[in-house]
Protein backbone atom coordinates (compact mmCIF):
# COMPACT_ATOMS: atom_id res chain seq x y z
CA UNK A 1 0.00 0.00 0.00
CA UNK A 2 1.32 3.51 -1.14
CA UNK A 3 1.50 5.34 1.98
CA UNK A 4 1.39 9.05 -0.20
CA UNK A 5 -1.74 7.94 -2.05
CA UNK A 6 -3.72 7.13 1.50
CA UNK A 7 -2.36 10.22 3.05
CA UNK A 8 -3.42 11.76 -0.12
CA UNK A 9 -7.01 10.24 -0.24
CA UNK A 10 -7.78 10.85 3.81
CA UNK A 11 -7.21 14.83 3.24
CA UNK A 12 -9.23 14.54 0.11
CA UNK A 13 -11.53 13.01 2.22
CA UNK A 14 -11.47 14.73 5.17
CA UNK A 15 -12.06 18.28 3.26
CA UNK A 16 -15.05 17.43 1.52
CA UNK A 17 -16.81 16.14 4.28
CA UNK A 18 -15.98 19.58 6.48
CA UNK A 19 -18.09 21.21 3.69
CA UNK A 20 -20.90 19.73 4.79
CA UNK A 21 -21.64 21.46 7.40
CA UNK A 22 -25.17 20.98 9.44
CA UNK A 23 -25.92 17.71 7.87
CA UNK A 24 -26.56 15.11 10.58
CA UNK A 25 -26.08 17.57 13.47
CA UNK A 26 -22.64 18.54 11.86
CA UNK A 27 -20.98 15.18 12.44
CA UNK A 28 -20.28 14.72 9.51
CA UNK A 29 -18.27 18.13 9.54
CA UNK A 30 -16.77 16.46 13.09
CA UNK A 31 -15.94 13.50 11.22
CA UNK A 32 -13.89 15.58 8.12
CA UNK A 33 -12.23 18.16 10.19
CA UNK A 34 -10.99 14.56 12.49
CA UNK A 35 -9.63 12.81 9.35
CA UNK A 36 -7.69 16.12 8.28
CA UNK A 37 -5.80 16.02 11.94
CA UNK A 38 -5.08 13.15 11.67
CA UNK A 39 -3.88 13.19 8.13
CA UNK A 40 -1.74 16.42 9.38
CA UNK A 41 -0.28 14.57 12.17
CA UNK A 42 1.06 11.71 10.13
CA UNK A 43 2.29 13.62 7.23
CA UNK A 44 4.20 16.28 9.71
CA UNK A 45 5.47 13.55 11.75
CA UNK A 46 6.81 11.21 8.62
CA UNK A 47 8.20 14.25 7.01
CA UNK A 48 10.29 15.26 10.32
CA UNK A 49 11.49 11.56 10.80
CA UNK A 50 12.94 11.80 7.13
CA UNK A 51 14.33 14.65 7.51
CA UNK A 52 12.39 16.31 4.65
CA UNK A 53 9.51 18.34 6.50
CA UNK A 54 9.41 22.02 4.49
CA UNK A 55 7.42 24.80 5.51
CA UNK A 56 7.23 26.13 1.99
CA UNK A 57 8.57 30.00 1.33
CA UNK A 58 9.04 32.30 4.04
CA UNK A 59 7.35 35.12 2.20
CA UNK A 60 4.32 32.27 3.24
CA UNK A 61 4.70 30.53 6.18
CA UNK A 62 6.12 34.13 8.33
CA UNK A 63 2.67 35.52 7.26
CA UNK A 64 0.57 32.91 8.25
CA UNK A 65 2.23 32.57 11.55
CA UNK A 66 2.07 36.09 12.11
CA UNK A 67 -2.27 35.87 11.91
CA UNK A 68 -2.01 32.41 14.20
CA UNK A 69 0.41 34.26 16.63
CA UNK A 70 -2.47 36.96 16.60
CA UNK A 71 -5.01 34.83 17.13
CA UNK A 72 -3.25 33.54 20.04
CA UNK A 73 -2.65 37.14 21.60
CA UNK A 74 -5.85 38.17 20.76
CA UNK A 75 -8.45 38.25 23.34
CA UNK A 76 -10.11 34.18 22.10
CA UNK A 77 -11.40 31.40 23.34
CA UNK A 78 -9.21 28.42 23.97
CA UNK A 79 -10.97 26.76 21.26
CA UNK A 80 -10.42 29.27 18.91
CA UNK A 81 -6.59 29.65 19.68
CA UNK A 82 -5.92 25.83 19.37
CA UNK A 83 -8.25 25.86 16.26
CA UNK A 84 -5.56 28.93 14.70
CA UNK A 85 -2.56 26.50 15.33
CA UNK A 86 -4.45 23.60 14.08
CA UNK A 87 -4.51 25.73 10.88
CA UNK A 88 -1.10 26.34 10.58
CA UNK A 89 -0.44 22.82 11.06
CA UNK A 90 -2.51 22.01 8.07
CA UNK A 91 -1.07 24.62 6.12
CA UNK A 92 2.42 22.64 6.32
CA UNK A 93 0.77 19.46 5.94
CA UNK A 94 -0.61 20.09 2.76
CA UNK A 95 2.71 21.50 1.55
CA UNK A 96 4.31 18.35 2.22
CA UNK A 97 1.49 16.72 0.63
CA UNK A 98 2.43 14.29 -2.46
CA UNK A 99 -0.13 13.87 -4.93
CA UNK A 100 -3.68 15.37 -6.61
CA UNK A 101 -6.55 15.53 -4.31
CA UNK A 102 -8.85 13.58 -6.57
CA UNK A 103 -11.26 12.41 -3.83
CA UNK A 104 -12.32 15.96 -4.38
CA UNK A 105 -13.53 15.58 -8.24
CA UNK A 106 -16.68 12.94 -6.90
CA UNK A 107 -17.35 15.61 -3.95
CA UNK A 108 -18.11 18.30 -6.34
CA UNK A 109 -20.14 16.21 -8.71
CA UNK A 110 -22.58 14.77 -5.59
CA UNK A 111 -22.24 18.65 -4.06
CA UNK A 112 -23.40 20.41 -7.88
CA UNK A 113 -26.18 17.34 -8.24
CA UNK A 114 -27.12 17.50 -5.16
CA UNK A 115 -27.56 21.63 -5.09
CA UNK A 116 -29.34 21.43 -8.31
CA UNK A 117 -31.80 18.48 -7.33
CA UNK A 118 -32.82 20.19 -3.98
CA UNK A 119 -33.24 23.82 -5.09
CA UNK A 120 -35.43 22.63 -8.18
CA UNK A 121 -37.32 20.51 -5.52
CA UNK A 122 -37.52 23.12 -3.10
CA UNK A 123 -38.22 25.95 -5.91
CA UNK A 124 -35.73 28.13 -3.89
CA UNK A 125 -32.27 28.71 -2.41
CA UNK A 126 -30.52 25.82 -0.48
CA UNK A 127 -27.09 24.49 0.07
CA UNK A 128 -27.79 20.99 -1.27
CA UNK A 129 -25.73 18.67 0.87
CA UNK A 130 -23.63 21.22 2.29
CA UNK A 131 -26.14 22.92 3.99
CA UNK A 132 -30.02 23.04 4.93
CA UNK A 133 -30.09 27.07 3.88
CA UNK A 134 -26.52 28.27 3.44
CA UNK A 135 -26.69 28.14 -0.72
CA UNK A 136 -23.37 30.44 -0.48
CA UNK A 137 -21.20 27.66 1.87
CA UNK A 138 -21.86 25.45 -1.37
CA UNK A 139 -20.73 28.00 -3.72
CA UNK A 140 -17.46 27.71 -1.53
CA UNK A 141 -16.89 24.40 -1.33
CA UNK A 142 -17.98 23.48 -5.03
CA UNK A 143 -15.63 26.32 -6.07
CA UNK A 144 -12.55 25.46 -3.76
CA UNK A 145 -13.08 21.42 -4.61
CA UNK A 146 -12.60 22.21 -8.02
CA UNK A 147 -9.65 24.37 -8.20
CA UNK A 148 -8.02 22.36 -5.81
CA UNK A 149 -7.24 18.91 -8.11
CA UNK A 150 -5.89 18.66 -11.16
CA UNK A 151 -7.09 16.10 -13.53
CA UNK A 152 -7.13 15.63 -17.23
CA UNK A 153 -10.50 15.65 -17.59
CA UNK A 154 -10.87 18.83 -15.17
CA UNK A 155 -13.22 20.55 -18.33
CA UNK A 156 -15.59 18.21 -16.92
CA UNK A 157 -15.85 18.86 -13.86
CA UNK A 158 -16.09 22.42 -14.27
CA UNK A 159 -18.60 21.81 -16.45
CA UNK A 160 -20.52 20.08 -13.74
CA UNK A 161 -19.80 22.76 -10.95
CA UNK A 162 -20.99 25.43 -13.08
CA UNK A 163 -23.97 24.15 -13.31
CA UNK A 164 -24.11 23.38 -9.62
CA UNK A 165 -22.97 27.28 -9.25
CA UNK A 166 -25.28 28.61 -11.60
CA UNK A 167 -28.33 26.63 -9.53
CA UNK A 168 -27.63 28.03 -6.06
CA UNK A 169 -28.77 30.99 -6.81
CA UNK A 170 -25.85 33.13 -5.17
CA UNK A 171 -24.89 36.40 -5.58
CA UNK A 172 -21.11 35.08 -4.49
CA UNK A 173 -21.66 32.11 -7.46
CA UNK A 174 -21.43 35.31 -9.76
CA UNK A 175 -18.72 36.89 -8.43
CA UNK A 176 -16.65 33.62 -8.00
CA UNK A 177 -17.40 33.10 -12.06
CA UNK A 178 -16.92 36.39 -13.01
CA UNK A 179 -13.51 36.89 -11.35
CA UNK A 180 -12.44 33.03 -12.39
CA UNK A 181 -13.73 33.82 -15.32
CA UNK A 182 -11.54 37.00 -16.31
CA UNK A 183 -8.47 34.59 -14.82
CA UNK A 184 -9.14 32.24 -17.65
CA UNK A 185 -8.85 34.94 -20.15
CA UNK A 186 -5.82 36.73 -18.57
CA UNK A 187 -4.32 33.20 -18.89
CA UNK A 188 -5.51 32.51 -22.44
CA UNK A 189 -6.63 29.34 -21.00
CA UNK A 190 -8.67 28.19 -23.63
CA UNK A 191 -9.56 25.40 -26.56
CA UNK A 192 -12.35 23.86 -28.07
CA UNK A 193 -13.00 22.11 -24.49
CA UNK A 194 -13.87 25.45 -22.81
CA UNK A 195 -16.82 24.73 -25.62
CA UNK A 196 -18.38 22.31 -23.26
CA UNK A 197 -18.95 24.35 -19.62
CA UNK A 198 -20.07 27.32 -22.49
CA UNK A 199 -22.71 25.11 -24.04
CA UNK A 200 -23.68 24.57 -20.22
CA UNK A 201 -24.13 27.61 -19.54
CA UNK A 202 -26.41 28.57 -22.31
CA UNK A 203 -28.83 25.51 -21.57
CA UNK A 204 -29.00 26.45 -18.46
CA UNK A 205 -29.98 30.30 -19.15
CA UNK A 206 -32.25 28.74 -22.02
CA UNK A 207 -33.75 26.73 -20.18
CA UNK A 208 -34.52 29.14 -16.84
CA UNK A 209 -34.97 32.70 -18.46
CA UNK A 210 -38.39 31.31 -20.24
CA UNK A 211 -39.35 29.78 -17.02
CA UNK A 212 -40.41 30.98 -13.37
CA UNK A 213 -37.01 28.86 -12.11
CA UNK A 214 -34.90 31.77 -12.26
CA UNK A 215 -36.59 34.18 -10.52
CA UNK A 216 -37.43 31.12 -8.04
CA UNK A 217 -33.69 30.71 -7.57
CA UNK A 218 -32.25 33.94 -7.57
CA UNK A 219 -35.39 35.71 -5.84
CA UNK A 220 -36.03 34.03 -2.86
CA UNK A 221 -34.49 32.72 0.08
CA UNK A 222 -34.75 30.01 3.25
CA UNK A 223 -32.84 32.10 5.30
CA UNK A 224 -33.86 34.12 7.83
CA UNK A 225 -31.90 37.00 9.21
CA UNK A 226 -30.76 37.37 12.67
CA UNK A 227 -31.05 41.18 12.22
CA UNK A 228 -34.52 41.51 11.05
CA UNK A 229 -37.66 39.64 11.67
CA UNK A 230 -38.39 39.48 7.78
CA UNK A 231 -36.52 37.69 5.05
CA UNK A 232 -32.97 39.50 3.95
CA UNK A 233 -31.20 39.24 0.85
CA UNK A 234 -27.89 38.78 0.43
CA UNK A 235 -26.01 42.39 1.29
CA UNK A 236 -28.21 42.81 4.12
CA UNK A 237 -26.44 45.01 6.86
CA UNK A 238 -22.94 44.15 5.64
CA UNK A 239 -22.06 47.67 4.60
CA UNK A 240 -22.93 48.84 8.31
CA UNK A 241 -20.68 45.74 9.24
CA UNK A 242 -17.70 47.23 6.96
CA UNK A 243 -17.96 50.05 8.64
CA UNK A 244 -17.77 48.55 12.03
CA UNK A 245 -14.46 46.63 10.87
CA UNK A 246 -12.86 50.30 9.78
CA UNK A 247 -14.15 52.27 12.46
CA UNK A 248 -13.28 49.99 15.59
CA UNK A 249 -9.43 48.85 14.83
CA UNK A 250 -7.69 47.11 17.76
CA UNK A 251 -4.12 46.28 17.33
CA UNK A 252 -4.63 42.94 18.72
CA UNK A 253 -7.86 42.67 17.38
CA UNK A 254 -11.63 42.13 19.07
CA UNK A 255 -10.82 37.86 19.22
CA UNK A 256 -10.89 35.59 16.81
CA UNK A 257 -14.72 34.12 16.32
CA UNK A 258 -14.73 31.53 13.84
CA UNK A 259 -18.08 30.35 15.22
CA UNK A 260 -19.95 33.63 14.82
CA UNK A 261 -21.42 33.44 11.23
CA UNK A 262 -24.55 35.28 11.84
CA UNK A 263 -25.95 37.61 9.12
CA UNK A 264 -24.81 40.92 10.68
CA UNK A 265 -21.59 39.17 10.89
CA UNK A 266 -18.71 40.84 8.76
CA UNK A 267 -18.45 39.42 5.50
CA UNK A 268 -15.13 39.98 3.54
CA UNK A 269 -12.02 38.05 4.84
CA UNK A 270 -9.55 40.49 5.35
CA UNK A 271 -11.99 42.89 7.20
CA UNK A 272 -12.85 40.50 9.51
CA UNK A 273 -9.13 39.63 10.21
CA UNK A 274 -8.55 43.17 10.63
CA UNK A 275 -11.87 43.40 13.13
CA UNK A 276 -10.64 39.80 14.99
CA UNK A 277 -6.83 40.10 14.60
CA UNK A 278 -5.43 43.23 14.32
CA UNK A 279 -4.25 45.50 11.23
CA UNK A 280 -0.85 43.46 11.46
CA UNK A 281 -2.72 40.08 10.67
CA UNK A 282 -4.76 41.70 8.01
CA UNK A 283 -1.36 42.89 6.50
CA UNK A 284 0.38 39.21 6.85
CA UNK A 285 -3.57 37.53 4.84
CA UNK A 286 -3.30 40.23 2.34
CA UNK A 287 0.82 39.77 2.21
CA UNK A 288 0.65 35.81 1.97
CA UNK A 289 -2.10 35.24 -0.86
CA UNK A 290 -0.90 37.84 -3.10
CA UNK A 291 2.79 36.35 -3.03
CA UNK A 292 1.26 32.72 -3.30
CA UNK A 293 -0.86 34.47 -6.65
CA UNK A 294 2.61 35.65 -7.88
CA UNK A 295 4.77 32.97 -7.20
CA UNK A 296 2.57 29.81 -7.83
CA UNK A 297 2.02 28.17 -11.04
CA UNK A 298 -1.87 27.06 -9.54
CA UNK A 299 -3.17 30.45 -10.40
CA UNK A 300 -7.09 29.41 -10.13
CA UNK A 301 -6.35 28.29 -6.16
CA UNK A 302 -5.37 32.01 -4.89
CA UNK A 303 -8.03 33.51 -7.59
CA UNK A 304 -10.47 31.49 -6.20
CA UNK A 305 -9.76 32.42 -2.14
CA UNK A 306 -9.55 36.18 -3.20
CA UNK A 307 -13.05 35.53 -4.88
CA UNK A 308 -14.49 34.10 -2.54
CA UNK A 309 -13.62 36.06 0.56
CA UNK A 310 -14.50 39.59 -0.94
CA UNK A 311 -18.55 39.16 0.02
CA UNK A 312 -18.35 36.87 2.83
CA UNK A 313 -16.61 35.47 5.89
CA UNK A 314 -16.67 31.31 5.18
CA UNK A 315 -12.74 31.07 3.76
CA UNK A 316 -12.09 32.85 7.27
CA UNK A 317 -14.76 30.93 9.48
CA UNK A 318 -16.90 27.56 8.13
CA UNK A 319 -14.07 26.58 5.52
CA UNK A 320 -10.93 28.43 7.19
CA UNK A 321 -9.33 24.88 6.73
CA UNK A 322 -9.81 25.40 3.04
CA UNK A 323 -8.25 28.52 2.91
CA UNK A 324 -4.47 27.23 4.61
CA UNK A 325 -4.74 23.78 3.04
CA UNK A 326 -5.44 25.70 -0.49
CA UNK A 327 -1.96 28.12 0.46
CA UNK A 328 -0.03 24.77 1.26
CA UNK A 329 -0.86 22.99 -2.01
CA UNK A 330 -0.17 25.93 -4.03
CA UNK A 331 3.18 26.64 -2.66
CA UNK A 332 4.16 22.73 -3.38
CA UNK A 333 7.35 22.33 -5.22
CA UNK A 334 7.71 21.09 -8.52
CA UNK A 335 4.15 21.85 -10.07
CA UNK A 336 2.92 22.09 -12.96
CA UNK A 337 0.34 24.60 -14.39
CA UNK A 338 -3.16 24.11 -13.58
CA UNK A 339 -4.79 25.10 -16.90
CA UNK A 340 -7.73 23.52 -17.55
CA UNK A 341 -8.81 24.10 -21.32
CA UNK A 342 -5.27 24.74 -22.76
CA UNK A 343 -2.44 22.22 -22.76
CA UNK A 344 0.25 22.74 -19.74
CA UNK A 345 3.20 25.01 -20.58
CA UNK A 346 6.56 23.45 -20.55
Amino acid sequence: MNTNRVLTFLMGLGLALISVQDRLNHALWAVGFALVLFTTTVIITTRLREHKLTLGSKYVYIPLAVIVVSMLMSQSEWTSKLLGVSLLAIYIACVNLEGELKVLIPAVIIGSVSVIACNLWEGARTGGIYSYVNYNLAVGAIVMGTVLVKSKYQWILVTVALAGLLFTGAEEALVALAILGLAVLVRRDWSRKILLPVGALVLVLAVCVPTVLLSQLWGSTQIKTEALDDFGAVVTWRDVAWERALTTIRPLGHGYTPFYVRYESIHNVPLRILYEAGPTAALAWCFAIGYVLVKTKRKYIPVAVIALSLFDHFMWTQLCVYTFAAIGIAMRSNQGDDLIFKKERR
